[in-house]
């Protein structure tokens, strides 16, 4: 795999909603599954420290999953019933962006995926 091509894995943790400070935007999105709820978590990251990470990354050439800690806007969590009613929604989001967004290889969306620590 060539150096444009490696994926590396971050894990983002963000901190309580009580102690977060409000930033003028989230720029990470975690949804996890805990029993019949599902949470959204908005992190904001500092983009420096990614850039920081991903030039150390290259120069050591690490492959191993990175953990950042992000600073949590919010925190939505809703019951799962109310959460598969918004299912048609979605569908009809992920389809119109479809011909809006690139390709994003399946391995690459695997690689996103949140689990449910929090």
């Amino acid at each position: 795999m060539s150096a444009e091509q490696k994926i590396v894995n971050f894990k983002v943790k963000g901190d309580l909603a009580a102690r977060a400070v409000p930033a003028l935007y989230s720029n990470f999105l975690a949804v996890s599954q805990v029993g019949n709820e599902i949470q959204f978590e908005f992190i904001f990251l500092d983009l420096n420290q990614v850039a920081m990470l991903m030039e150390q990354l290259k120069a050591t050439n690490v492959t191993v999953s990175q953990e950042l800690d992000g600073k949590t806007v919010a925190k939505i969590i809703m019951p799962a019933a109310t959460f598969v009613q918004l299912r048609e929604h979605f569908e009809k989001i992920f389809e119109a962006l479809k011909n809006v967004v690139p390709n994003v290889s399946e391995v690459g969306n695997e690689l996103r995926s949140s689990s449910s620590e929090g």
